[in-house]
Parts: structure tokens; C-alpha cells; sequence
């Protein structure tokens, strides 16, 4: 049985050993866990029997306007799932989750970016409803590579 709920403080250990976090990863995390205890985003885990199978955060705002503008559009950042929980809907159900955060703080629309070629990711968001806006460039541990922006309506 999968449950999927809002990190909590007494989930961040084992938060942080799932996510087999490194010191750079660490203080990534650190930073997102401080915003999430500020309600700057939020993030969520999935669990199967009180292991942590997944991850989704909601975000209110990004340095990209275009992908999070704080007031109507909105990003689903980190979508994680353990590889071996993969295409049992634990994605589609996280997603959903954000979703619904981002609805029931009145945004209009949700985004994410996406490796070009990430091809499963791209399967899942494609189904979930997300189509294609812009090509983007992202930095991850000193490095830029391209990504693809994808967008939903969630009126």
C-alpha cells in the first residue's frame, strides 16, 4: 500500500538516506528542507510500509519566471522514484499530489523541466497531460545542460 504525505522533521533522516545524499546533494536538500519548513515549497514522500519509495516537491517560486512566478504558475521539482518501484503509478499518484497542492493554493498552471532525453519521464508527463513550451538550459553540480520545459493547465 502506497501512501504519499508531506515530509515531516522526524522524515528527514531517512529522507537524506534515501536520497543517498552526498555533501553536495546535502546541503541541496538542506536548503529545500528549510523552504519546505517555511512553506516556500513543499515536499512530498511516497512510502510503502515506512520506506520512502519517492519524492515530489512543490514549487511556488523559480529563478525562471516562466517556470514558477508565485502567483499563477507554479514547478514540480525532484519527481524521484526508487528504481525499484518504478511503473507501479507511484509517479502518476506524486504528481497528482503536487497538483493538487498547486490547485489548492489557487495556481493555475504547473511546470517542469525534463532532460531531452529522458524518455520514461518525458512517456509519464506526456500522459499526465504535460506538453512541451521551451528549451531551457539547467546547472546541476557545476554543469549546464538542456532541458525541455514542459507546462499544464490546472483549470
Amino acid at each position: 500500500m502506497i501512501s504519499i504525505k508531506k515530509l515531516n522533521p522526524k522524515d528527514i533522516q531517512q529522507f537524506f538516506l534515501w536520497r543517498d545524499a552526498d555533501f553536495y546533494v546535502h546541503n541541496v536538500l538542506r536548503r529545500e528542507i528549510i523552504e519546505h519548513e517555511e512553506d516556500k515549497r513543499v515536499i512530498f514522500i511516497a512510502l510503502i510500509n515506512l520506506n520512502i519509495v519517492g519524492t515530489a516537491q512543490f514549487v511556488a517560486k523559480h529563478y525562471d519566471i516562466e517556470l514558477a512566478d508565485g502567483i499563477s504558475t507554479a514547478y514540480l521539482q525532484s519527481l524521484l522514484v526508487d528504481t525499484n518501484y518504478r511503473r507501479q503509478g507511484i509517479g502518476c499518484q506524486l504528481i497528482k499530489t503536487v497538483e493538487f497542492e498547486a490547485v489548492q493554493r489557487n495556481f493555475q498552471r504547473l511546470t517542469i523541466m525534463v532532460e531531452s532525453d529522458n524518455s520514461p519521464a518525458l512517456n509519464l508527463y506526456h500522459k499526465m497531460g504535460f506538453t512541451f513550451f521551451k528549451n531551457s538550459k539547467n546547472r546541476w553540480r557545476g554543469m549546464e545542460y538542456c532541458v525541455n520545459c514542459l507546462e499544464k493547465s490546472l483549470v
